[in-house]
């Protein structure tokens, strides 16, 4: 299948036109780009087998933040990659900048795309700050779902070091820094790798714009006025809220620096769940915070709470914040807590006692569907007994401040489901069926059969009816591609269930270029595409070939063969580095490995190349790639 590793640049503005470059795997004969919202567009202009350029023409009112795209081929759909939008001018690095002596020199503020693309690279950038000046210096990589573990060194005209930053977001650096001089400076990222690799990418903001974390309280209902304080970096001068849902009104009270106080009207029609908000100033706007919009009656003060019930509050290491309640025999009440899965620090621990303080039920980590690593908590408790009951909550970082919100939800339970698809793309052969599963998440005793309806189904292909019964957890989408379609027709599919407005959902993983940076998006619409047949596929005995220059080395590559398949296989290469050369080799028929011969000239550059595709033709043109190998070249 197709498989995108990286993209570059990783950005641009609203508006703009550029062309991108996009590294991967068995990406060849890519025909479309599939953006996963239309603000963005992208044509194919080139694609080998693993390199492809794109044009993107970003809308003029494209929003801010991430996009979503992916790539489709006769092989099928690729995994999604990540192009961010900032509102920022847009720099690409040039080389080479690998010194002080070499820096780049850049007008802040901007948005520098750069990559560590090879051993031993540095990128150093030399801008002007004026005296009292306070600039935000902040990298994206692992946000970026890029696998680049970059640090990033803040340096005087002298080369003397200011502030050093690594592993501030996932492994993202991040530095807010006031100039006491005028001067030149430099920004230099430097990798934590003991190799770099040709994906590793990144985009480095030089700006004044604020940083935001969290706003407390986390939580209001709709139609109410709220005061509440957000929390990050460079909260100066003078800011509008920005709210992506409509109808939300607010003002900017107060900038206090790493604090903002401001007041909210939500609308009386707000949506309840999660909604975005940012701080715009004059330098431009901030990252995204999330409000959460609930309309639970929120705990009007005091030690002892009636369920149903919001309670907005602050999570402490020590101290932890305890609520008597009431229950009868038989009762069931739902605790949980919205915090880290919301952009707060929090790290909850929600523990029920009775009055003797003995423990009844607790939790630390709830595993939440489609969160990934939450340190939210949720029970769901039946009390054999009547009586007084506590719940208390508190923070497990052993840290404290106001900056620790979260909401804590007690009610009955409240029977409910989702839909969650098993992939969020699935290849289809012409003439034959092909299925999908498809999950159904009860929560609080839902055991109603669920009806699953396709949209958007691509031209050709059919799906039969689903009805997952009550009794079950899940169920299989069969698909039907009439004989006649041919490979690269595709389509975005919405799999819904009858009656209800949300699509199935998958959460996809975004990690690329061989590190442990990564992201998560939650995709609500799958790709179906129609794909050829392969007659066989290549398997190198090796990940890493270790080569001396003047020298040779060999090893074998397997062909698994389909049924009845026995034409020979002529083997080719893509991305051998300079001065080195691979001998004629071919599969005879029915042949199941071929031994590689690759031979170094004395003269070729040292290095570890990664990007090596081991290409096999067969007599009939089919093409088939085995999975990238490394040349280790000494």
């Amino acid at each position: 299948m197709p498989k995108l590793n990286s993209v570059f640049p990783q950005g641009a503005q609203p508006g703009a036109k550029l062309r991108v470059e996009v590294l991967g795997e068995f990406i060849d004969r890519a025909q479309t780009v599939i953006f996963l919202d239309p603000a963005v567009h992208g044509d194919v202009v080139e694609s080998t087998y693993t390199r492809l350029a794109l044009d993107f023409t970003t809308t003029p009112d494209a929003p801010l933040g991430p996009h979503y795209f992916r790539v489709v081929t006769p092989r099928g759909a690729s995994n999604v990659l990540l192009f961010r939008i900032g509102d920022q001018p847009h720099i690409l690095e040039k080389e080479p900048n690998s010194t002080f002596e070499q820096a780049q020199e850049v007008t802040i503020p901007a948005t520098i795309n750069g990559r560590l693309d090879r051993d031993g690279d540095f990128d150093f950038y030399r801008f002007h700050a004026d005296k009292g000046q306070s600039w935000i210096f902040d990298l994206r990589a692992a946000r970026n779902g890029n696998g680049l573990d970059a640090a990033l060194i803040l340096a005087d005209a002298k080369g003397r070091r200011l502030r050093h930053s690594e592993d501030v977001f996932i492994w993202d650096p991040f530095i807010q820094y006031t100039f006491e001089e005028a001067g030149d400076y430099y920004a230099i990222v430097q990798p934590t790798h003991r190799h770099n690799d040709p994906n590793f990418a990144y985009q480095l903001d030089i700006r004044t714009a604020p940083h935001v974390e969290t706003i407390s309280p986390i939580s209001m209902p709709p139609g109410a006025t709220l005061e509440a304080t957000v929390f990050g970096a460079g909260l100066t001068g003078s800011g509008k809220l920005w709210f992506e849902a409509p109808g939300f009104s607010a003002d900017v009270l107060e900038m206090r620096g790493t604090t903002a106080r401001v007041r909210i009207q939500a609308p009386a029609d707000a949506r309840e769940g999660p909604v975005e908000l940012a701080i715009s100033t004059p330098g431009g706007r901030s990252n995204p915070a999330t409000l959460l919009i609930d309309r639970t009656p929120i705990h009007s003060g005091g030690a002892e709470i009636h369920a149903p019930v919001s309670i907005n509050g602050v999570a402490r290491y020590r101290q932890p914040e305890r609520f008597a309640f009431d229950v009868k025999a038989g009762d069931t009440l739902v605790f949980e807590v919205r915090a880290q899965r919301f952009g707060s620090p929090v790290d909850s621990l929600v523990r029920i006692v009775d009055t003797l303080g003995n423990q009844v039920a607790a939790n630390d980590d709830y595993n939440f569907p489609g969160s990934h690593f939450s340190k939210d908590s949720y029970l769901s408790h039946e009390f054999k007994e009547g009586g007084r009951f506590f719940v208390e909550i508190r923070n497990l970082w052993k840290t404290t401040g106001e900056d620790f919100p979260y909401q804590l939800l007690v009610h009955p339970p409240q029977p409910r489901f989702e839909l969650e698809l098993e992939m969020d793309s699935r290849y289809l052969y012409a003439g034959a069926p092909a299925s999908v599963k498809v999950k159904v998440l009860r929560q609080d005793g839902y055991k109603e059969p669920v009806r699953v309806e396709v949209k958007d189904l691509p031209p050709g292909v059919t799906a039969d009816p689903l009805q997952i019964p009550g009794d079950k957890e899940e169920g299989e989408l069969v698909f039907h591609v009439a004989a006649g379609a041919k490979p690269g027709t595709y389509g975005n599919i919405r799999v819904m269930a009858a009656g209800t407005p949300r699509p199935a959902w998958k959460s996809v993983r975004i990690a690329s270029g061989g590190g442990e940076g990564e992201t998560f998006v939650t995709v609500d619409q799958a790709t179906l595409a129609v794909i050829e047949k392969p007659q066989f596929s290549l398997e190198a005995a090796v990940e890493t070939v270790n080569l001396v220059r003047g020298g040779t080395a060999e090893f074998q590559v397997a062909i698994s063969r389909a049924e009845g398949f026995s034409t020979p296989v002529h083997f080719f290469f893509e991305n051998l580095p300079p001065g080195v050369t691979a001998r004629e080799a071919t599969g005879l028929p029915g042949a199941a490995n071929v031994t590689i011969q690759l031979t170094a000239a004395k003269d070729a550059r040292p290095g570890r190349f990664s990007r090596i595709a081991i290409l096999g033709r067969a007599d009939d043109g089919q093409v088939q790639q085995a999975p990238h190998v490394t040349i280790a070249l000494d």
